[in-house]
């Protein structure tokens, strides 16, 4: 059994180095946003007493990241896009701190 683990942690760890060297096609915002709802990824409405919720919306989201291969950008557009409630509010106090300062 160990070797099967040791044996999976390298096929991984291949599989990522292949993607990083590996040019990713362009494709268009809407064509983007199509891909990642389709794996119907979790909202999250800002659970302050559930840290694993935040967790584990974080753990799926960067999931299809990487299964997708989206920059940081499209990461932050299409993650903000599934806040809301209290979540919600403290991006877009965030985000207009960020602004504020000309950080991305």
């Amino acid at each position: 059994m160990e070797n099967f683990m040791i044996r999976v942690t390298e096929l991984v760890e291949t599989s990522m180095a292949t993607r990083r060297n590996e040019r990713v096609p362009a494709i268009g915002t809407d064509e983007a946003q199509k891909q990642f709802l389709k794996f119907r990824p979790q909202e999250f409405y800002g659970e302050v007493e559930q840290d694993t919720k935040a967790e584990l919306f974080l753990e799926q989201l960067n999931d299809i990241y990487d299964t997708l291969r989206y920059k940081d950008a499209l990461r932050v557009t299409f993650a903000a896009f599934r806040l809301h409630g209290m979540a919600k509010d403290w991006w877009l106090r965030v985000s207009e701190a960020r602004a504020l300062k000309n950080q991305p």
